[in-house]
């Protein structure tokens, strides 16, 4: 009974905490910085709670905490006694994530996606692998007319690059995929953050509504219109750290008024406590009563935290990597503008190549001239290869890291899911640019290899090249350190290569760096495919052709070695570029 209504009446959890601390590491000689000193509070059971304070007062770091995405690492510590109806709990449990939502400011949904399949979605990975599709199809439902987004259900949610909906019909997606789930908490970081009034007005009757049917609702605010303040059930006042006010909505003007700053008439009470705020010195609001002492008594429970969450049978994790597949493939296919300009560069670079190289690799060798000419030709195509396939691919993780975080955090999908639906999705449409690039450029220029072991090497060494720039993307934070990193991705590669200068002409200290170069192994291999059969002989040609090689240090009985190694580089770099995801998926912040 109410299996598919979210909002379907059930026990609600009320969530409390006592002497929350949280520490930046001074590094050297720099101090400690405190960030949140004995914070204490609670989020009844069915009510709404708000945190605010001044920027900088702890509001992000507290909400953080209890939601499971800030832990003591190298540069925090935090401490705390967390608990969910008297049981202790570790926030950052699996147990406790898998009944949490987490709705983040920047609203962290696929873009191409519709909102009926943003639902869909996060309902087919989090509830037991037994429920239906019909039954999931259902819920979706009755969350879209519950949300109001029944008209829009169909349109794409959108981005910076696709229209989409607006951003109340937005946040209240980001609020229905979290429902899915039926919460026993739901924590959101400004949901109100960039919507009109009246958006803004919605979306505290939605977080009502969640609230009432159970799910405990709290959440980061920053300077609410009277109407939405009024909203709240309870407030949470943080000033540097510390609980300024802590109590009931109503009960704001009263205990002001006591302290000696009463709410002005007329005057919308979050603007005027605010300004109390970060106006008084915090020294002379201690005197006039404000920061009062923790007045919760927690008490232990026999209650363990595998009592607070039912116990489900996640989907397979093939049918996680189907689902998230799946959502790539559409992605792929309704983002028609990065495409298209994808594809659109590799036949104008290759064409451009084909016409200044135009047949250089049917000329003679015996002329030295013809060589270094069809020797040119093949390095710009290799070097194009490396180059439009690897940059897309350093960028694609950090493009998505926030809904990959978010998803991840609340047990969508395994992190081994989610990297073999991108390696996947990434070497179909890595193979389908080599081959239009070879399309283009091996006629032109008239390679002598045959054309399959042509694709075949420029593939490899684009895979090879993605799986460095996947590493690199997986170790940064964002789109743009991820920008900065590409020359350290690019150049290396040219420098030891050998074909820019000789690698005995390096420092004999750096000359081991070739050995780790996707490009080096790329380079011979496609040198011996054009070169090797020439450099039998003693003619012009052979000796033209064997001093191409003899360059860059490729030799012909080498050759399966170059093949293993640049498989292995390919290998071990995704290997590696997991298991940072999945270290980098456990810190959020």
């Amino acid at each position: 009974m109410g299996a598919d209504d979210p909002f379907y009446p059930r026990e609600g959890k009320s969530l409390t905490w006592s002497n929350v601390n949280m520490t930046v590491v001074g590094k050297g000689k720099a101090e400690s910085k405190s960030i949140l000193a004995n914070v204490w509070g609670e989020v009844p059971a069915k009510q709404t709670t708000a945190i605010m304070g001044p920027s900088g007062a702890g509001k992000t770091s507290l909400l953080n905490i209890l939601a499971g995405r800030s832990r003591t690492n190298n540069n925090l510590v935090i401490e705390g006694d967390i608990r969910l109806n008297s049981a202790k709990i570790d926030p950052c449990s699996i147990e406790f994530r898998k009944k949490i939502a987490f709705v983040a400011q920047d609203d962290s949904l696929q873009a191409t996606s519709t909102v009926r399949e943003a639902i869909r979605f996060s309902a087919k990975l989090r509830l037991d692998r037994s429920t239906t599709e019909a039954d999931i199809d259902k819920l979706t439902n009755r969350i879209l007319s519950a949300l109001g987004l029944t008209e829009c259900a169909d349109t794409y949610i959108g981005g910076p690059l696709i229209k989409g909906i607006s951003g109340g019909e937005r946040k209240r997606t980001s609020v229905g995929v979290e429902l899915v789930v039926k919460p026993t908490e739901i924590f959101l970081d400004e949901p109100t953050s960039g919507l009109d009034s009246y958006s803004a007005t919605q979306v505290m009757k939605l977080l009502r509504k969640v609230a009432n049917a159970g799910t405990s609702v709290l959440f980061t605010i920053h300077q609410p219109s009277s109407e939405v303040f009024a909203a709240f059930d309870r407030l949470i006042l943080l000033n540097r750290g510390k609980v300024m006010y802590q109590g009931s909505v109503e009960k704001v003007p009263t205990f002001f008024e006591s302290c000696s700053h009463p709410v002005p008439a007329n005057y919308n009470p979050a603007d005027w406590i605010m300004d109390v705020a970060q106006r008084i010195p915090q020294e002379d609001l201690i005197k006039d009563g404000f920061f009062p002492k923790e007045a919760l008594k927690l008490v232990d429970s026999k209650e363990t935290s595998h009592d607070l969450s039912s116990f489900i049978t996640p989907p397979s994790i093939f049918t996680q990597t189907r689902m998230v597949f799946g959502r790539e493939l559409t992605n792929l296919r309704r983002d028609t503008t990065s495409i298209g300009m994808r594809f659109g560069i590799t036949i104008f670079l290759n064409l451009l190549f084909g016409v200044i190289f135009y047949q250089v690799g049917a000329t003679s060798n015996d002329v030295f001239v013809n060589t270094q000419s069809h020797f040119g030709a093949l390095i710009m195509v290799l070097l194009s290869a490396m180059f439009g396939t690897a940059q897309p691919a350093l960028f694609a993780i950090p493009e998505e890291r926030p809904i990959f975080l978010r998803e991840y955090s609340t047990n969508h999908y395994s992190a081994v899911s989610y990297f073999v639906s991108k390696l996947t999705i990434e070497a179909v449409i890595t193979f389908a640019q080599t081959l239009v690039a070879s399309l283009v450029n091996y006629f032109l220029i008239g390679f002598t290899t045959s054309f399959p072991m042509f694709v075949a090497i420029t593939y490899a060494l684009s895979m090879a090249s993605t799986a460095v720039a996947v590493l690199l993307g997986c170790a940064v934070s964002d789109a743009k350190m991820a920008q900065e990193l590409l020359p350290l991705l690019f150049v290396p590669q040219m420098l030891f290569a050998g074909f820019f200068v000789a690698i005995e002409l390096l420092p004999s200290w750096m000359q081991w760096v070739q050995y780790i170069c996707s490009l080096t192994y790329g380079v011979r291999l496609g040198l011996l495919a054009e070169f090797e059969e020439c450099s039998n002989g003693g003619d012009d040609a052979a000796i033209n052709c064997s001093r191409v090689l003899s360059n860059v240090n490729a030799d012909a009985d080498e050759k399966w070695w170059y093949w293993v190694v640049l498989i292995g580089l390919f290998v071990l770099l995704r290997l590696w570029a997991l298991l940072l995801l999945r270290a980098k998926a456990t810190t959020f912040y």
